[in-house]
């Protein structure tokens, strides 16, 4: 797929949600498409374009303003672009995510020691601070707990939370309680699920560390930190920026450890972060697509030789051998199956790019 078809196919997916942003992408003409292919592959994505024309001034309410940007702006935006990373950092990619890590924590007799790799300001470092919903579609459930453990016939240590009940207004569903946060300030996710989804967590994830690499870590608690990350948020999307807002806050109670640094080059410098009665856990939402294909397949590589357990949440076939555990029925081309989610290079769902909708597969898949 070359930039403008990139573009266009950004415009359809996004136009129901974010007509400016829809709008923005439609606008990319042969000067525009001519600026993106002098900028690395790895920086053409128009979530990046688009934060970082919002950081040079570009109004997103203006469908002119971007070429406008890249007309009068060319050195800057080239400069701007080259050098930045998305830092949206959008929770919802925590609802698949939890799930999987509360498996790990029941599995495990210590704390997990949680690296997060492109963490921004660490909106996805906050695991045990989620109240987890599923809105499930379908009367199913797997245990869990032999994804955890390697084991098919080991027993999920997290079945034994209830059910909220039917009541969720919808047709053929009902509301489960998955993961309770611990404590304190927290965020509520509601995911909508297919397929055969974990059981509920008995107990919340435990949390001993976090650790957050970042290219351009941002502080929590610095002024205008929500303003950086809402900076990769369409304008339209105002529950998504109180959702981050909500975050924030919770990150505030236990901020990360900020590391300065890219994967695979800093990863072992990460991991020698966490302490030593802590269980390692990386984990990348939707940060390997910014990372080239030789760097990926060295972080792969590094996650096996220092054995320690990755948790990842990708753009399905950015990862090849996760893609090629997935059910021939995929489609990568399916909205719904944008994402996928893996742990330890073997694939367990797939879902929309944020994880509001996921399939979850069978546990002979995981």
């Amino acid at each position: 797929m070359d930039t403008r078809e990139r573009y266009r196919a950004y415009a359809e997916r996004v136009a129901s949600v974010s007509p400016t942003y829809a709008a923005w992408a439609r606008s990319v003409d042969d000067a525009l498409v001519a600026l993106l292919d002098a900028v690395p592959p790895t920086k053409r994505q128009p979530e990046l374009l688009f934060a970082v024309a919002r950081r040079l001034g570009a109004d997103p309410s203006d469908p002119a303003a971007l070429r406008a940007l890249g007309r009068e702006a060319r050195p800057a935006l080239v400069a701007a672009l080259t050098t930045a990373t998305v830092q949206a950092n959008d929770p919802r990619r925590l609802a698949p995510v939890v799930p999987v890590l509360a498996a790990l924590s029941a599995a495990s007799d210590r704390p997990l020691g949680l690296v997060d790799v492109g963490a921004a300001a660490g909106l996805c470092s906050i695991p045990d601070r989620v109240t987890l919903d599923h809105r499930v579609v379908r009367d199913h459930r797997v245990v869990l707990g032999q994804v955890a453990s390697g084991d098919a016939g080991s027993e999920c240590a997290g079945s034994g939370a209830g059910v909220e009940g039917a009541g969720s207004g919808i047709a053929g569903t009902r509301l489960v309680r998955v993961h309770t946060a611990v404590a304190g300030p927290a965020v509520h996710l509601v995911a909508e699920v297919t397929g055969d989804p974990p059981a509920p967590a008995a107990t919340s994830i435990r949390i001993g560390a976090r650790i957050a690499l970042d290219p351009n870590p941002i502080d929590p608690a610095a002024p205008g930190a929500l303003d950086r990350l809402a900076e990769a948020v369409p304008p339209e999307a105002t529950d998504r920026t109180a959702l981050m807002r909500d975050a924030l806050r919770a990150t505030l109670v236990e901020p990360p450890v900020r590391i300065r640094g890219i994967v695979p080059d800093d990863l072992d410098r990460a991991l020698d972060a966490v302490p030593d009665g802590c269980e390692p856990v990386v984990l990348t939402t939707g940060t390997l697509v910014y990372v080239p294909g030789a760097g990926r397949q060295r972080l792969v590589d590094r996650l096996r030789e220092r054995d320690v357990r990755w948790v990842a949440l990708e753009r399905t076939g950015v990862l090849t051998e996760v893609a090629a555990t997935l059910p021939d029925d995929v489609d990568a081309a399916d909205p719904d199956a944008f994402a996928t989610l893996s742990l330890d290079g073997r694939a367990l769902a797939v879902s929309d790019p944020f994880g509001t909708r996921v399939r979850w597969f069978p546990s002979t898949t995981a």
